[in-house]
């Protein structure tokens, strides 16, 4: 029996969500491995963890959350990269503002940054994600 439209999509949105957990513990891990295991500078750290959690963030995306295995990896990987693009640009800013609007907040910084960073998810990149993963049907003749 097919799931209503409803449930197919909340089901997406939370699988999605488990692949973002899964690559920020992707992010975490090699943050401390190359910081605490091989002594690199938490600055010279930095975006090799990003990287491997944006990695890890697009393939559980492609893979588990939008199972979006038949479409073009490369149009998904570029459609991916400019979204998350725009979505370190608005991270960034979200993140200013509020504790520009909430200075008494500013030793909740982490607290700040989780519900900033999840605002960006629900309103930008989930949504643009769906279009970026969406398989493309060819269209009978």
């Amino acid at each position: 029996m097919n799931k209503p439209g409803w449930l197919r999509e909340l089901l997406q949105w939370l699988r999605s969500g488990l692949a973002g957990a899964l690559a920020t513990g992707v992010d975490l891990g090699v943050l401390a491995l190359l910081v605490s295991g091989l002594g690199l500078s938490a600055h010279s750290a930095n975006v090799p963890a990003l990287v491997a959690g944006g990695v890890a963030n697009f393939l559980g995306n492609r893979h588990f959350a939008f199972r979006a295995r038949g479409g073009s990896l490369t149009r998904q990987a570029l459609g991916y990269t400019a979204v998350e693009l725009v979505a370190l640009v608005l991270n960034g800013v979200l993140y200013d503002l509020a504790l520009r609007m909430f200075p008494s907040a500013l030793h909740l910084y982490w607290l700040v940054r989780i519900v900033t960073s999840h605002l960006v998810f629900l309103c930008w990149s989930y949504p643009l994600w769906r279009r970026v993963f969406r398989d493309r049907q060819p269209i009978a003749a």
